[in-house]
């Protein structure tokens, strides 16, 4: 509740601010970022091989949450001023995305894999709705599928291989390694069409389903509300999407549009990410439902965005 209560200040705050006042402020915003990333290499809090959080009294949190949302803005600031006439080639691509790959690799070296793709992805939907010539982004994934292997050999962390190897045979250590996405499909599917009741489901209540209110938030969902209960949910969250593309129409200014379509990316792919890795699709990244999934920095870093967006709807010219 104290987190809800602080986003929802936030939110409210952030909506009355005129997003365009941010310009002013880009490298204020580009050296906290870096300061927080740093603080987090010196003094941040090791958990299962990552060191992502920073402990503040009581508290923790995990700046790349912010961080994600910072970059979206740097860039949308850096494609305005430099790439007024579009991003039409491989240069003009890497230029818009030059300047925070300092702040990209300080979280991919946490390790935070999960924050890393959702952030990179959010900047191809950017440039892609920006009308982007394209081309060079495909062969840059060509590229990236057949470096695949290399990565996988000589580049992830141990744990981070094994979330593979889980997401490609899970069965193979079901008591061990793969529980974590058997439980969650045992209970998905264990819903049904209207599920077992709120605060009804075994898996959950019993502690088969680790990370239950976090990682496996929407696994609870499907196994306590069903088919029906998860698919009103997707169904918000797509409507969400949708709105902000709504509003995106109705921008005029291109800094504003470009903020608008990296949230939306951020939105999708975190929606994308953990559903799938609920059902086995994804490998598990710990990337947090948005609203739903239980944590502080998750919960605030949502508030902001909205209250950027409505900010941007309110200041419309």
């Amino acid at each position: 509740l104290i987190w809800i209560g602080l986003g929802t200040f936030l939110m409210f705050l952030i909506s009355f601010m005129d997003y365009k006042e941010y310009k002013d402020h880009i490298w204020k915003i580009y050296g906290l970022s870096a300061v927080l990333l740093i603080l987090v290499r010196i003094a941040g809090k090791k958990t299962l091989g990552a060191q992502r959080w920073l402990k503040i009294g009581p508290f923790q949190l995990q700046p790349s949450e912010f961080v994600k949302i910072a970059i979206i803005v740097i860039i949308a600031f850096w494609i305005v001023k430099k790439y007024k006439n579009g991003i039409n080639n491989l240069k003009d691509i890497i230029g818009a995305i030059l300047p925070v790959v300092p702040l990209i690799i300080l979280i991919l070296t946490q390790p935070d894999l999960g924050t890393t793709l959702i952030t990179l992805t959010s900047f191809v939907f950017m440039i892609f709705l920006y009308g982007a010539n394209m081309k060079p982004i495909w062969i840059i994934g060509f590229v990236i599928l057949l470096s695949v292997y290399p990565v996988y050999k000589y580049v992830l962390k141990d744990y981070q291989r094994t979330r593979v190897e889980n997401f490609l045979n899970p069965e193979k250590d079901v008591k061990g390694s793969g529980w974590h996405v058997t439980q969650s499909k045992i209970s998905i599917g264990s819903g049904g069409t209207f599920g077992k009741g709120v605060l009804q489901g075994s898996q959950s209540r019993l502690e088969f389903l680790p990370e239950a209110q976090t990682d496996f938030i929407f696994s609870v969902i499907s196994e306590e509300m069903g088919f029906v209960g998860s698919a009103l949910v997707l169904f918000l969250y797509f409507f969400l999407i949708f709105d902000i593309m709504r509003i995106s129409r109705m921008v005029h200014d291109n800094f504003g549009k470009l903020i608008l379509y990296g949230i939306c990316g951020i939105f999708f792919m975190h929606v994308i990410v953990n559903v799938g890795m609920t059902i086995g699709l994804v490998p598990v990244t710990g990337k947090p439902l948005l609203f739903l999934s239980y944590g502080g920095s998750s919960f605030l870093s949502s508030f902001i965005m909205i209250g950027i967006v409505e900010s941007i709807k309110i200041h419309i010219e």
